[in-house]
């Protein structure tokens, strides 16, 4: 996996950026809730439907989001507290796994009332109102997805990468509501009135079939989080080898250059927070001052730095390899 590269821009300006999307992701749910309870009540469809349900709920999430951007700023300026002694790692993950289940959640239902309408008889919709509506959700999901995106390539926000993903879903589901509603105006100009019931269902039913996996990619992502278990092995990788590169200029006390036997490194993703441990293992005998350690341990922070924005770290040196198990 290629490696994205370091934001140009200062963490404070990062959290505006977010903070901006996130506000902006706020305006665009409440606009389509507006529009798909006002388009549902118009066409019948339970597409439609499904559509104003999810802004709606996302709209309450959006607001304890911008509490969760709030507070990593409030950390930047006080990193770490008797009360939240590892910061505010933790609620990320758990507003993105929330996040995640609410994406499912509507998915489920929507998939239920389809398959269930398929077996009662379908449903009946007003399809040549409900066309204007799927062309309207349509530009305003994959615009408001697309400047998401570009936002995001600076402020690199997990909190607006789910968002960006729901509004993408948001625009797929858009589509198939438009597909249904064009076949079931294409079906009664053939003449076909008995298969128009079934065109809404079977349109979503198909389409939620297909986008499933982003949301459980989701869950899955930021449980492994929420569990401590998260990990990526290139990752890892390019964090040892940014450490051992730091540790090269370690010497002795008599100032002779000391190599390590031995570096055990283990990380920990948590949201945009990412925790640092690593044990060296120096040669027996070996005589490095804790200044040196110290100087040591400042080189390791200062070439994680150019890689990781907000991180703890832990160096730990010894002599004896059973601190490496």
């Amino acid at each position: 996996m290629k490696q994205a590269k370091p934001s140009e821009l200062s963490v404070p300006d990062r959290l505006k950026l977010e903070k901006t999307g996130i506000k902006l992701v706020m305006i665009g749910d409440a606009l389509m809730a507006i529009l798909g309870f006002v388009f549902f009540y118009a066409t019948y469809s339970h597409a439609i439907l499904m559509d104003a349900v999810y802004p709606f709920i996302d709209l309450v999430a959006a607001l304890l989001t911008l509490r969760v951007v709030s507070l990593f700023a409030r950390q930047t300026r006080q990193p770490d507290s008797s009360h939240h002694l590892m910061g505010y790692a933790v609620f990320e993950p758990v507003l993105n796994f929330i996040k995640g289940i609410l994406i499912l959640g509507v998915i489920l239902v929507a998939f239920y009332m389809s398959v269930k309408a398929l077996f009662t008889g379908g449903r009946m919709i007003d399809a040549h109102t409900a066309v204007f509506y799927s062309v309207l959700a349509s530009l305003i999901n994959f615009g408001l997805a697309w400047y998401l995106h570009r936002l995001n390539r600076h402020a690199q926000s997990s909190l607006i990468d789910v968002d960006l993903k729901g509004w993408l879903i948001g625009g797929w589901l858009s589509i198939a509501v438009g597909l249904s509603f064009a076949l079931a105006i294409w079906l009664e100009q053939l003449g076909w009135y008995s298969w128009l019931p079934y065109t809404d269902p079977v349109v979503v039913v198909i389409l939620i079939l297909v986008i499933l996996p982003m949301p459980l990619k989701i869950l899955k992502d930021n449980g492994l989080q929420i569990v401590r278990r998260s990990g990526n092995s290139e990752k890892g990788r390019l964090l040892k080898q940014r450490i051992v590169s730091a540790l090269s200029g370690l010497a002795d006390q008599a100032g002779q250059p000391v190599t390590p036997q031995d570096v055990k490194m283990r990380y920990l993703q948590m949201g945009r927070m990412v925790y640092v441990q690593a044990y060296v293992l120096l040669p027996a005998q070996t005589d490095v001052t804790l200044s040196q350690q110290d100087a040591a341990r400042a080189r390791v922070y200062q070439a994680l730095a150019r890689e990781l924005d907000y991180f703890s770290l832990d160096v730990v040196f010894t002599q004896q390899s059973e601190w490496l198990a």
